[in-house]
């Protein structure tokens, strides 16, 4: 999936300021999220739109479960096939 199909899907795009991504790219990056359930999220950061990983925070905790999934899934989540 390109930029554009995720801001259609209703991701956010959030600029990082990344001075490394800057360095080697000549801008500072981005992230796209888009919220699923208040617990689980996707996201994808610029120079890996390929490769969205889905966020599930874990219980009792401030950290996250990270899986990789597929733009495929991706489409059929935010547009509601699963």
């Amino acid at each position: 999936m390109n930029y554009q199909d995720y801001i259609d899907l209703g991701f956010t795009r959030h600029d990082l300021n990344d001075a490394v991504e800057e360095k080697q790219t000549g801008y500072g990056g981005f992230s796209l999220e888009r919220v699923v359930f208040s617990n689980v999220s996707i996201g994808v950061c610029s120079g890996e739109l390929d490769k969205p990983k889905m966020y599930i925070k874990k219980r009792d905790s401030e950290t996250n479960h990270i899986i990789q999934i597929t733009p495929e899934a991706v489409k059929d989540l935010m547009e509601g096939r699963i």
